[in-house]
């Protein structure tokens, strides 16, 4: 079953699949299943199941970059064989990659946290007011006792973060005091601030490079990915056993289509002042930058996840496996059809021009080399 197939066969019984099923990599599974899986197993099915080839679509046109000069970063990444690593809040889909955090949720956990390490014990079932009420009576009473904020929390922090977190606290706390403010309003603000600090941070703490399984999609050329089939395609050919890829090949995981949004706000909530942990990234991945809505399943998208980190600095530009084919847009100018034609046969990489399918809705290869086409020799 393609995946057209699976797409339609979803649609036959849309309201059991958009709450218990999900599409990984084509195939049907369980959101139940694909929970109990796991770390391990989901990483372990990701690498046998991996496709031998991706492709990435490019739209071939210059743009402006910031310092004011027309840019063809299309042509870039393929003449240095790159991928950009995009951030989350740019792509086109206002749900990718995005952790659904209920604030009040949040409020309710940020709260109970609070109290733990001011030593005060909580039940879960009491409402966002008891509990802030107990949280400002805690504090209260600390600073009567001792004259100032400093010794607000009694529990020894359980992370170098939990501690810097405690700092910025008791200093927000102190401006707020001596501004004359509310506590109450006080402590409300810091929790919101928290809250927006660390929905961003979760949506940005990897940055992302989108591939597909097909260089054929008609809804992925007649898009903006490859400007109306005036781009191209490139295939990249997986290299698994290559330790020059090994960071690659461990990072590429499929996309999880579902209809369905989990929200892990609690455990967010007690991860927020810990060190980073493989559950934790887990977390991030799975329910986050992995997860996208069925709307989008005709993708079939694998992604390469990287952490923001110091190794690439301001360039976001990386290497990725050996191209081994272009397909060249449809509608491709000819001009533009020239140029990467010349490159492709200067740099011994295969091309193949993209045409319209006589019979069913998708782009196929066309089984004449441009060279020989009266298209292509009517530019000489």
């Amino acid at each position: 079953m393609n995946l057209s197939d699976v797409i339609r066969s979803a649609q036959q019984f849309a309201p059991q699949f958009a709450s218990t099923y999900c599409i990984v990599n084509g195939e049907f599974m369980t959101l139940e299943a694909l929970e109990k899986m796991g770390c391990d197993e989901f990483l372990y099915r990701s690498k046998i199941n991996m496709p031998a080839k991706l492709y990435k679509y490019f739209p071939n046109k210059e743009i402006i970059d910031k310092d004011g000069n027309n840019v063809n970063y299309s042509l870039l990444a393929l003449k240095n064989n790159t991928v950009y690593m995009q951030s989350p809040s740019l792509f086109d889909d206002v749900y990718d990659s995005e952790i659904n955090i209920d604030y009040y949720e949040y409020q309710k956990y940020r709260l109970m946290e609070y109290c733990r390490r001011c030593g005060v014990m909580v039940d879960e079932r009491e409402t966002v007011e008891e509990i802030g009420n107990e949280l400002l009576t805690a504090i209260i009473k600390s600073i009567e006792n001792n004259k100032n904020c400093n010794h607000i929390f009694m529990v020894s922090p359980t992370s170098d973060i939990e501690s810097l977190s405690n700092e910025i606290f008791i200093n927000k706390l102190r401006l707020g005091l001596a501004a004359n403010q509310d506590l109450g309003q006080i402590v409300s603000k810091i929790i919101t601030e928290e809250y927006q600090k660390y929905s961003e941070e979760l949506k940005n703490t990897f940055r992302i490079s989108c591939f597909t399984t097909t260089p054929y999609s008609q809804l992925m050329w007649g898009g903006a990915y490859a400007d109306g089939h005036k781009g191209f395609c490139v295939e990249y050919s997986i290299c698994p056993k290559d330790e020059k890829y090994k960071e690659l090949y461990n990072n590429l995981f499929p996309v999880v289509y579902c209809k369905i949004r989990p929200n892990i706000t609690k455990e967010l909530v007690g991860w927020q002042d810990r060190d980073m942990t493989k559950e934790y990234v887990w977390y991030i991945y799975y329910y986050g930058v992995l997860r996208k809505s069925i709307d989008w399943a005709f993708q079939n998208e694998w992604r390469l996840l990287l952490p923001l980190s110091e190794k690439h600095g301001d360039n976001c530009n990386v290497e990725f496996f050996p191209i081994t084919r272009v397909y060249l847009g449809n509608r491709m100018q000819k001009e533009k059809r020239k140029e990467i034609i010349d490159f492709c046969n200067n740099n011994s990489i295969p091309y193949i021009g993209v045409k319209k399918n006589s019979n069913i809705y998708e782009m196929q290869e066309c089984g004449m080399k441009c060279e020989d086409c009266y298209k292509y020799i009517s530019l000489e």
